[in-house]
């Protein structure tokens, strides 16, 4: 879609995974290359966000390195702020099993000055958001001020948010959000 950056993390320490989880293989996929093929489902402009780009190098999308020392998803996510003109969707290779559809969800009830967040059990998903170039400085913001807790950065800015009854009245399996953490996980999808 038009003016859509998508950055996905892939960059996690995955230490409850016990290998980096972007590879893990689930029905002949990675759980990068299920995430890239959301991704592509908004926007052909994909990144992948990571601490250090050398694992990622065999993927056909650019990779993003950390801009700054220090160990925290937002370093991810201001490196992808020169690419972003429109919008930025944010996704994580952690969560790949979720239905597209919410892509669509996100997109057709953007705004301008608000991001589009999903929120189950009482927390957001900031990496499965769609954030107006409007609201990025909040992300910078709390970079800046040391504040590394991605609830209260998505908490402070202005959203739209999709609860659990919204995701289900739309046809959405609460159980395609759940988090990859560890080999169980993985296998607890397969079943």
């Amino acid at each position: 879609m038009d003016s859509v950056v998508a950055g996905i993390l892939a960059g996690g320490g995955s230490r409850r995974f016990g290998s980096d989880k972007a590879f893990a293989v689930h029905e002949g996929k990675t759980l990068l290359e299920r995430t890239i093929e959301k991704a592509l489902y908004l926007t052909e402009e994909v990144y992948i966000l990571a601490k250090e780009p050398a694992p990622y190098s065999a993927i056909d999308c650019p990779v993003l390195s950390d801009s700054y020392p220090v160990s925290t998803p937002l370093n991810g996510i201001i490196s992808i702020f020169p690419y972003v003109k429109g919008w930025l969707l944010l996704l994580a290779c952690d969560i790949p099993f979720f239905d597209r559809g919410v892509l669509d969800l996100l997109w057709d009830n953007r705004s301008e000055d608000r991001a589009a967040v999903i929120r189950i059990a009482g927390k957001y998903q900031p990496f499965l958001g769609l954030y107006p170039k409007s609201v990025l400085h909040f992300w910078e913001d709390a970079f800046i001020s040391g504040d590394f807790h991605l609830q209260r950065v998505v908490e402070s800015m202005p959203r739209i948010v999709f609860e659990e009854y919204d995701l289900e009245q739309n046809g959405f399996s609460l159980s395609s959000f759940s988090n990859i953490n560890t080999p169980e996980d993985l296998i607890r999808v397969g079943r």
